[in-house]
């Protein structure tokens, strides 16, 4: 298992770089995670604060090699925008759960660095993994486009995770994508949201 303290993950595209979450982003994602524009669709039934963030990181988020949480830092000025990851990574049935997308500054919507992150988190999962998963609030129309954008599908045999039908209570949407639906579109959607 990679020590995630020491040698946390920095994945880098053209306009964004990803940084695994640390203590220096702590600020940031309790910011973002407690602002009710930003949270409604979370699953965060609560106010987080700084504690509680380094609590999970320190006793959790380190422990556990099934996930990450990737801060999208725009290259150009090096500014903290938003948030990425996966979760439920499994090498041996070669899947994952994508998500914990938070898009923390507003002025960055529909941006090719906003786009380009999930192009390089994809490309990276993709080394291992068959198919990723995502989970929508059903109405949360905003990320149910955005999903179908970067190539995501309705998974079309009922949920391949049950427990996440219902989310605080409000029902959710599964989607997946596998690697060769990906790959055959890549360069048709990097060009068309990101200009590459």
């Amino acid at each position: 298992m990679r020590d995630k303290k020491k040698q946390p993950l920095r994945l880098e595209g053209k306009t964004v770089v990803l940084e695994e979450i640390a203590p220096k982003f702590f600020t940031y994602v309790v910011e973002w995670r407690n602002n009710p524009e930003l949270n409604k669709y979370l699953n965060q039934p609560f106010i987080l604060t700084e504690e509680q963030e380094h609590e999970w990181y320190e006793t959790v988020y380190l422990k556990d090699d099934t996930q990450g949480l990737m801060i999208m830092v725009d290259k150009k000025n090096g500014a903290a925008f938003g948030t990425c990851g996966w979760t439920d990574m499994d090498l041996k049935e070669k899947r994952c759960i994508g998500g914990r997308i938070l898009r923390g500054d507003d002025s960055y919507k529909g941006t090719a660095v906003f786009y380009e992150s999930f192009f390089v988190l994809a490309d990276y999962l993709y080394q291992f993994v068959d198919v990723m998963y995502a989970h929508v609030v059903n109405d949360n129309i905003s990320s149910l486009r955005f999903h179908e954008k970067i190539g995501y599908t309705l998974h079309p045999s009922g949920f391949q995770y049950p427990k996440e039908r219902f989310v605080n209570g409000m029902e959710q949407v599964e989607f997946s994508r596998d690697r060769e639906q990906y790959f055959m579109f890549r360069g048709k959607m990097m060009k068309k949201y990101c200009g590459q």
